[in-house]
C-alpha cells in the first residue's frame, strides 16, 4: 500500500509542484523556475514562494540560480502522486472511455483526494476491469456512447 501524502500536510497545489518537478527532471537533471511557471500557468514569484515552502518541508532543493531538484523524500512523494494520476487517467480514459483531455483533467483533481483504503479498492477494481476485457460477458469497460443522454 502506498503512503498517503496528506499525512505530510501537503496541499493539492504543492503536490502539483512536486509532480511537475518530477516530470521536468526526468527529461533533464534540473527544473527551472521559469519552466515550472510555464507548466503550471503561474507567475515566477508564485513559483518562488511555493518552492520556499517545499524546501522548508525538505522536499525540494532550490538553488539561487533557479535550479530545482527533488530530495529523495520529494521524489518518492512525487512518484506516488504521478502513479495515482496515471491510475485515474487510465480509469477515466480506458474504462469509462472519456476523451483524453477530460480524463486527464479529472485525474488531476481526484489524485489529491483519494488515498488509503479507497485507493486500494480503486486499484483492485481497475485491475479486475483490465483482466475482464474480452473475457467477461459483461465487460466493465464502457463504450463511448454508454451513459450519455
Amino acid at each position: 500500500m502506498t503512503e498517503k501524502t496528506s499525512d505530510r500536510n501537503l496541499t493539492s497545489t504543492q503536490e502539483d509542484y512536486l509532480e511537475a518537478i518530477l516530470e521536468l527532471t526526468e527529461k533533464r537533471v534540473v527544473a527551472r523556475n521559469m519552466e515550472l511557471s510555464s507548466k503550471l500557468g503561474v507567475r515566477r514569484a508564485t513559483v518562488t514562494r511555493a518552492l520556499k515552502l517545499l524546501t522548508q518541508k525538505g522536499l525540494v532543493n532550490h538553488e539561487m540560480n533557479g535550479y530545482v531538484t527533488l530530495t529523495d523524500e520529494g521524489k518518492a512523494i512525487a512518484r506516488d502522486i504521478l502513479a495515482r494520476h496515471e491510475l485515474f487517467r487510465h480509469f477515466f480514459r480506458d474504462i469509462l472511455n472519456l476523451e483524453e483531455d477530460e480524463a486527464d483533467e479529472i485525474a488531476c483533481k481526484i489524485e489529491h483526494t483519494v488515498s488509503g483504503h479507497a485507493l486500494d479498492k480503486f486499484r483492485l477494481f481497475i485491475k479486475r476491469a483490465d483482466e475482464c476485457e474480452g473475457k467477461c460477458p459483461n465487460s466493465l469497460k464502457l463504450k463511448r456512447e454508454e451513459g450519455c443522454k
